[in-house]
């Protein structure tokens, strides 16, 4: 079985700038390895290789406008003990295609993890309580991440912990 879902990505530049501004605020969490920020537009789960095909196939006819996001603040989420980046302003065009990524997958026989759309970046793991009361706080400088490009992503658990890596990608229009 793949694990799979929709994302949207930083550049690596971005990815490791995040990762460094955050490391000095989440000493004895796990920071979350720069290659695998992202911010998900849908989850899909559980997919056996043979439906794949389809899936592309669903999403090839998804037509999206280029999102630009502004990070600018950092949170901690007390369920999952995390510390991601967020945004002060939601994407209008992240948030449309989020929802029609999830209408296009149910429509071809998935089912998604369907959620409201809220930008953000995870960035460390196992964030103890202790930790938590230097959030939230203003992330400075911000960063703005321009996408032109909606990415289907593939998680791997191994020992050392997940792993991201792209399937397959589409444009995102004006």
């Amino acid at each position: 079985m793949l694990r799979l879902f929709f994302a949207l990505q930083p550049t690596p530049e971005q990815n490791i700038t995040l990762i460094s501004q955050v490391a000095p605020l989440i000493v004895g969490a796990q920071p979350v390895r720069a290659e695998n920020l992202h911010a998900t537009l849908c989850f899909i789960g559980a997919v056996e290789p043979e439906r794949l095909d389809g899936l592309r196939a669903a999403v090839a006819k998804v037509r999206g406008r280029h999102v630009v996001m502004r990070f600018d603040a950092l949170e901690y989420w007390d369920d999952p003990k995390i510390v991601c980046a967020t945004t002060s302003e939601e994407s209008e065009s992240a948030r449309e295609l989020a929802l029609v990524l999830g209408e296009a997958t149910i429509a071809a026989g998935f089912t998604p993890d369907i959620k409201s759309f809220r930008a953000h970046l995870t960035l460390a793991r196992k964030v103890s309580r202790d930790l938590s009361v230097a959030f939230p706080q203003s992330l400075t400088p911000s960063t703005i991440v321009r996408c032109d490009r909606f990415v289907l992503m593939e998680s791997r658990r191994e020992e050392a912990g997940s792993i991201y890596s792209a399937v397959d990608s589409w444009a995102l229009y004006d």
